[in-house]
């Protein structure tokens, strides 16, 4: 899929909206214009509108709905091909996630969301920046979990820790075994949310309802569903010190 040109980083892309519903077009061309987008912006209000657009002008980035009458956001891409613009999703329907992250979305954003959200987005489409691929608390993830690929919202999840049958994800009352490194999860996940409590753990800060020091000064943290999980001494240190306990 193409990526974005240099010029991306000054904000003077173009953008194709593709969306059947007027008003909802109108809100996404106010936040681009709040985020301080200065490209030219084009709308297509239908599949057929948004192939004539992409062929005749080549928006750098592709704001896509999902479901229009006449044809679907997924209809489009098939059309275009695997050579397209960058794509987000702008959608009400949390079901197509992962179809929309195996076409190789850039993001998924579920409506209603705020200009904060669309430019978080936005950021990610600049490939210099290593915390524009982050993933925050508003953010989903796509997550192969025992074989079958989920999609979890970020900051749901609790906990991720080595077991012994593996590297099991915990949300709510749920777990699932994940086939990804510890270091590769912590490397997509944002710092700010996740800490690396251990070798073995990655601890979700806000999944914390109480923390408690032993003897030797070492944290061990309490989370939301009751689980206990120990901070080694290291990061214990790094962890007070950190959030000043």
């Amino acid at each position: 899929m193409n990526s974005l040109p240099r010029q991306s980083l000054a904000r003077d892309f173009s953008i194709l909206i593709v969306e059947d519903e007027r008003p909802a077009r109108s809100e996404l061309k106010r936040m681009l214009l709040a985020l301080g987008m200065k490209g030219a912006v084009r709308e297509a209000a239908s599949v057929s509108e948004a192939l004539v657009s992409v062929n005749s002008s080549r928006p750098d980035l592709i704001l896509l709905d999902i479901q229009m009458p006449g044809g679907g956001g997924f209809d489009l891409l098939t059309q275009l091909g695997s050579d397209r613009p960058p794509v987000i999703f702008t959608t009400a329907y949390e079901q197509f996630a992962a179809r929309a992250f195996e076409e190789e979305a850039v993001d998924y954003l579920l409506k209603p969301f705020d200009s904060a959200r669309l430019g978080k987005a936005l950021a990610r489409l600049d490939a210099t920046s290593e915390q524009s691929n982050r993933l925050g608390s508003g953010d989903v993830v796509l997550l192969k979990i025992d074989g079958e690929c989920k999609i979890l919202p970020v900051g749901e999840i609790e906990l991720i820790e080595a077991t012994e049958e593996g590297n099991m994800v915990r949300w709510r009352k749920s777990s699932g075994i994940v086939n990804r490194t510890l270091k590769q999860l912590e490397e997509r996940l944002d710092p700010a949310l996740f800490f690396r409590c251990s070798r073995e753990a990655l601890l979700n800060i806000r999944a914390i309802r109480k923390t408690s020091l032993d003897e030797a000064g070492n944290l061990r943290a309490q989370l939301a569903g009751g689980r206990g999980v120990d901070f080694s001494r290291r990061q214990s240190s790094l962890f007070r010190k950190q959030h000043r306990l």
